[in-house]
């Protein structure tokens, strides 16, 4: 008798989780992915001698790393814990301020810049165990936890619902409430987007000291290559260059996908990966689900397209932090856009991503999707002037840096359009905020059976753990509806 048939649109993380959770209990898959390769946004690629690394800059652990461990990445790949985030530097070298693991030391560095402000520091730094100690919801999706349940997480976190409560605030609303000094304000701001809850930030900063933030060996390559090997070892089926033109439904229920040449894939149950603009408005073309989808796109904030401009240097640059922004820029425009800040990735941390004796140095910094769009025959020139520009900065830092190039990539948002139909070109979807992480995201639509969406467009605040916990969770759900237990992959026993 054949196992009923799954048919994933996307070969991301989310759709090699989900491919993954659901071979483990009973489906079959079939991976359909636009690229001709499988990782999506989770991807990097070869210059020459040179490795670009253009995902994981930080992994997310500690409740995490079960995942990992269920899906067969870590181990057998291997990840250094973080001891240094980043180091925060005034672009006119005013001050630099050293974010690490060694949070007293941080509260120590933020109250020297502004004496003033060391109050409103030390409650911060106070709650942030307090924050930490409340873990993510990933055992249990919110479709099939019991009132019971939810009640019961309730009480077990009441002591911290206090502090959760007192920093509910956007990181902006907080510093506007809190903070007098600007320097101060600017390095917060710095490290994660204002929108974002200030708990975002404290669950960092705990993350960090507790060492569950991590960098793979071998960066995204090694990561998402350890995937997909978990995916095929699980017998898992894909079609490359395969794009999904649209979904096949039959009597309110979907019954398969129709490719762009015309094929036609059918499945006992489709899962879409794929952004929710993606899906709801073209792959369904509107039917379903987008009246929540606008009042979303209405209200809620999406991250930015970005511009990753990387440089293969002939310097080994071993004294530099491995990350490093530079605030307070002034007078810089670069794609049509104002920039004080610039965020660098120095890869010289990991042999894996230069030859001996040279660095990738990255540049991350948003940009507007329409600039680039309309660029047209131009857009070859307009990147080239764009890393120009970004070049001539890094020269500020590290003087003749320029000679010692001898490799240049950039990569826009017409770069992840192209290679995983990301939509606008940003390479992640709902930024976090309190009102996008207060609101659960279904991932069904109404009036339409059979048919399932994955991945950081159904998780707010996005990243690589969440976008593997939602194919998790999906498949839970999957496995709640078919009454038999789950299963996780490495474990061979039941789950939940």
């Amino acid at each position: 008798m054949s196992r009923p048939s799954i048919v994933i649109i996307g070969g991301g993380l989310a759709g090699l989780s989900t491919g993954c959770y659901a071979l483990a209990n009973g489906w079959s898959t079939t991976i359909l992915e636009h690229n001709i390769a499988l990782g999506g946004v989770c991807t990097a690629w070869r210059r020459g001698p040179y490795l670009i690394d253009g995902c994981i800059h930080w992994l997310t652990g500690g409740p995490f790393s079960k995942i990992y461990a269920e899906l067969g990445i870590i181990p057998p790949l291997a990840t250094r814990p973080l001891e240094h985030f980043a180091t925060v530097a005034d672009a006119e070298g005013a001050w630099e301020v050293r974010i690490d693991n060694d949070l007293t030391g941080i509260a120590g560095a933020l109250r020297a810049i502004s004496p003033a402000d060391g109050a409103a520091i030390d409650g911060l730094f106070a709650a942030i165990d307090a924050v930490v100690g409340v873990a993510p919801p990933i055992d249990k999706p919110p479709e099939i936890t019991s009132l019971r349940e939810q009640l019961r997480g309730l009480w077990e976190d009441r002591h911290e619902l206090a502090i959760l409560f007192r920093y509910r605030s956007t990181i902006t609303s907080w510093l506007d409430e809190n903070i007098t000094s600007p320097a101060l304000r600017r390095v917060l701001l710095a490290l994660v987007p204002g929108e974002a809850p200030i708990l975002f930030l404290m669950m960092v900063l705990g993350y960090l000291q507790r060492g569950w933030l991590s960098r793979p060996v071998g960066g995204t390559e090694a990561f998402r290559d350890a995937l997909i090997e978990r995916y095929r070892a699980l017998g898992g089926e894909v079609r490359l260059d395969a794009t999904a033109d649209e979904v096949l439904v039959r009597e309110g229920r979907a019954e398969g996908v129709r490719l762009g040449d015309g094929t036609i894939v059918r499945g006992d149950l489709v899962v879409s990966t794929s952004s929710a603009p993606e899906t709801v408005l073209r792959l369904l073309g509107g039917r379903y689900g987008r009246d929540a989808l606008d009042q979303r796109l209405a209200r809620w904030k999406l991250f930015d397209p970005i511009v990753l401009a990387s440089f293969g240097v002939a310097r080994p640059l071993a004294d530099a932090p491995s990350t490093l922004v530079l605030d307070g820029l002034k007078g810089v425009e670069i794609a049509g856009r104002a920039v004080d800040r610039l965020t660098l990735r120095i890869y010289n941390d990991d042999p894996a991503f230069a030859p001996a004796g040279h660095t990738v140095v990255q540049v991350l910094m948003p940009t507007d999707y329409e600039w680039w769009a309309t660029q047209g025959s131009a857009y070859g020139d307009a990147r080239d002037r764009v890393a120009a520009a970004i070049l001539a900065l890094l020269e500020a830092r590290f003087p003749g840096i320029a000679a010692d190039v001898k490799m240049t990539d950039v990569a826009t948002p017409l770069t992840f359009w192209r290679s995983a139909r990301s939509w606008r070109g940003a390479f992640e979807g709902w930024m976090p905020s309190a009102d996008s992480f207060s609101q659960h995201v279904p991932k069904t639509l109404p009036g339409l059976d059979g048919f399932y969406m994955a991945g950081q467009w159904v998780e707010p605040g996005g990243g690589v753990p969440t976008a593997l916990m939602s194919g998790r969770q999906l498949v839970q759900i999957l496995c709640d509806a078919a009454g038999k237990p789950f299963v996780a992959p490495s474990l061979g026993s039941s789950a939940s």
